[in-house]
């Protein structure tokens, strides 16, 4: 399609392309990569000749065959106004997809470039690819995008559809308690955001989250932040003090709606629970909990 300006947009939704799931997140041993290379090598060897040594060629192979790919199980979900954004962009003749090429593994699954394949579709333009090495992953890719494009729940989809079953319930248990990814990762034992990423997450110990998870959830009845991170973390240390008792934190808490206050640190939100917790008792039943 040489004039997009004219173009018209397809009628391709999410939902058209969501069959072509190959539910693969390794590169597998399909050949068909290799059959489609092939068409192109002899170009390729041809504008490999007489060429400065000191430049490198990349070939980049360009379709409107977009039934050849696929996608891969695991990847993140795909937005459609992004997908439109693009579409916009090729359909007002600023299509620029072949200067960023999507990339496929040996099973023509999209590592990289979901996005641009739809909108290629939709606007029924040329969608240039580059086959991946065999060594290229979608964790490859995640962290070749870390900070920019994988948020940590696409980490966690990442793992969960490799069947790391720590990431499975961990999904699930953030989920169940409408939790942000930050404070699932304090109540489930600590761990960290780099942990998550690199997929070394653990569930030790899943009662003790859940446990947490759900004396946090009778708080929230009256700190309506209470399930921002500072105060999880506050509260949980406070939780885990052998002398605390639940039953009267919540009293407390109920009787003392107006000391509520959302605080800067965690040193300061345990320090307002502690003083709501030992409000008007005598010196013998208050708890020092730090």
């Amino acid at each position: 399609m040489k004039n997009t300006k004219d173009a018209k947009v397809r009628d391709v939704t999410v939902n058209d392309v969501i069959k072509r799931y190959d539910g693969d997140t390794t590169n597998g041993s399909d050949s068909s990569l290799e059959s489609e290379v092939k068409k192109y090598k002899s170009l390729y060897d041809a504008s490999n000749q007489d060429v400065d040594s000191s430049f490198e060629i990349h070939a980049v192979y360009g379709t409107t065959d977009y039934e050849m790919f696929s996608f891969i199980k695991g990847n993140r979900g795909i937005n459609e106004s992004q997908v439109n954004a693009i579409v916009n962009n090729i359909v007002n003749d600023t299509d620029l997809l072949r200067y960023k090429p999507i990339m496929v593994n040996r099973n023509m699954g999209v590592l990289d470039g979901q996005h641009r394949l739809l909108a290629a579709q939709k606007a029924g333009v040329t969608i240039w690819w580059n086959p991946a090495p065999d060594d290229i992953n979608l964790l490859t890719i995640a962290n070749l995008n870390n900070g920019n494009k994988w948020s940590p729940k696409n980490f966690v989809s990442l793992y969960a559809a490799s069947n790391k079953k720590a990431y499975i319930l961990f999904r699930k248990f953030y989920s169940d308690y409408k939790l942000s990814t930050s404070t699932a990762l304090l109540l489930f034992g600590r761990q960290t955001m780099r942990s998550l990423r690199e997929g070394t997450l653990h569930a030790n110990d899943l009662l003790m989250y859940e446990e947490f998870a759900e004396a946090l959830t009778d708080v929230r009845k009256y700190v309506y932040f209470a399930k921002f991170n500072r105060f999880a973390d506050a509260f949980t240390r406070i939780y885990t003090h052998p002398e605390y008792d639940h039953k009267r934190m919540l009293t407390k808490l109920k009787q003392r709606k107006d000391a509520i206050i959302r605080m800067a640190t965690v040193e300061d939100h345990m320090r307002m629970l502690e003083e709501i917790y030992n409000h008007k008792l005598s010196s013998d039943k208050k708890v020092r909990f730090f």
